[in-house]
């Protein structure tokens, strides 16, 4: 056999199945981060859900809050009573 010849056997005997192990272990490595990822993606989800929902109870809350003091407002007036009371003052020019 010729130099060549046994640095190509010696190459395929030693790296050949060094590299199928490595192979194998960049697979594996693969494989454990799509399931991390998927886990992620569900955990992402679930949050988002989360927020939407609270979100949807803050805005119900701000809505009532907003009826309740548009609805004293109204109960009290207070536009009303403030032009009654502007109109008793004496007009004064600036």
């Amino acid at each position: 056999m010729s130099v060549v010849e046994d640095m190509r056997k010696v190459l395929q005997d030693f790296l050949a199945p060094e590299l199928r192990a490595v192979h194998a272990r960049f697979e594996a490595v693969d494989v454990r981060l799509d399931a991390i990822e998927e886990k992620m993606e569900a955990r992402f989800d679930s949050v988002n859900i989360r927020f939407a929902a609270i979100e949807d109870i803050a805005t119900a809350r701000h809505n009532e809050t907003m009826a309740k003091i548009d609805g004293l407002k109204s109960s009290l007036e207070l536009d009303k009573r403030v032009e009654r009371l502007e109109s008793r003052q004496p007009h004064h020019p600036s």
